[in-house]
């Protein structure tokens, strides 16, 4: 099996298993999800999911998210 033939395998079979995965990461658009993602980097979804309702609150888009202080 050749690689191109082991990444089919791989991606049919996933596809079979897990057909529509879910996020775990909670988000409210295409850029909150982005904020989410850099985050789960550094901790884990669930301590994401713990903070980033807060920090959505202060600021949601990245103009808002510009303006912040570290």
């Amino acid at each position: 099996m050749n690689k191109a033939e082991k990444a089919r395998f791989v991606r049919t079979t996933l596809q079979g298993l897990y057909p529509r995965p879910g996020i775990p990461l909670d988000h409210l658009d295409p850029y909150t999800l982005l904020v989410a993602v850099v985050l789960s980097a550094q901790c884990t979804d669930k301590k994401v999911n713990e903070i980033t309702p807060k920090l959505f609150a202060r600021a949601r888009t990245p103009q808002e998210m510009a303006k912040l202080d570290v």
